[in-house]
């Protein structure tokens, strides 16, 4: 998430059902549960070692503000600092470094989670959400590497969730409206650009953009949403799942992911605003 001038139209249209790849083969193998804590400003990552596989990974927030746990794999045999080299230099990520997803806006001891295919090898794990003073979380020190071994057994498929999700450059399109209850949203992000889906549920009468508003404005006065689940950044191709419940009322969709021109995606349409009855 990115705080950015929000001047745009709501777009929301419906996508033909599809299902990812991974999704065609037999589920038969469980995703095995990785949990990240985070603070302010610093995650906390399991003590026991992480395999390549089907992984589902519960971020739970004990900080006092909003965090994700946004995953990129670093190829090529590059570091955390090469990372933060590149983020400094400006620009898209390198080729080396590929933005895979993960739990995305949990609030304050709140949760978010996300399903995934984790492949070998090394990974950073960081938080782009500002603060209320503009300075985004990583660069108060909230970030951390993380090894994934190779797997040592039978590794499961990504199954298909029930809502078909799709990124593109830029809008959002659903397989079929979300209805109240509980959804496992399958994420596959077809643009060009790395993506993100901020799923907020929305105070009464307002809108997905009002969010965006706030958080530039130094989230000033009562939120005008709170965070129900969603993905942190993915790479074109990349897939994920996410589990979320949604209650009878408004929601929104965001990616706050700048573009080229430094401006976030929902600047350029990728908001939403959308009722669940």
């Amino acid at each position: 998430m990115r705080p950015t001038p929000l001047l745009v139209a709501i777009l929301f249209s419906a996508a033909c059902a599809r299902e990812p790849g991974p999704a065609d083969a037999a589920v038969d193998v469980p995703p095995q549960q990785v949990t990240i804590t985070a603070t302010d400003f610093g995650f906390q990552l399991p003590d026991t070692p992480v395999h390549a596989g089907l992984t589902t990974l519960a971020l739970v927030n004990q900080g006092s503000e909003i965090h994700h746990a946004s995953l990129v794999h670093l190829k090529d045999g590059k570091t955390m600092n090469d990372f933060m080299a590149a983020l400094q230099a400006g620009g898209p990520l390198p080729a080396w470094a590929v933005a895979v997803g993960g739990p995305n806006a949990a609030p304050p001891a709140g949760e978010a989670n996300a399903t995934l295919m984790l492949e070998p090898g090394s990974y950073v794990v960081a938080c782009f959400i500002p603060s209320p003073d503009g300075v985004p979380h990583i660069a108060k020190g909230m970030i951390t590497g993380m090894e994934v071994q190779p797997a040592t057994g039978p590794v499961g498929a990504l199954p298909a969730g029930d809502i078909q999700l799709t990124l593109l450059d830029y809008s959002f399109a659903f397989s079929q409206p979300p209805t109240a209850g509980t959804h496992t949203f399958t994420v596959t992000n077809e643009g060009k650009e790395v993506h993100e889906v901020v799923l907020v549920q929305l105070a009464p009468g307002m809108t997905a953009e009002q969010v965006g508003a706030w958080i530039e404005g130094g989230e000033q006065g009562p939120p005008p949403g709170l965070p129900v689940g969603g993905l942190s950044g993915m790479s074109p191709g990349q897939v994920n799942n996410f589990t979320a419940t949604l209650e009878p009322g408004t929601y929104g969709l965001l990616c706050f992911v700048p573009g080229p021109d430094g401006a976030p995606h929902f600047a350029h349409g990728m908001a939403v605003t959308f009722t669940v009855s």
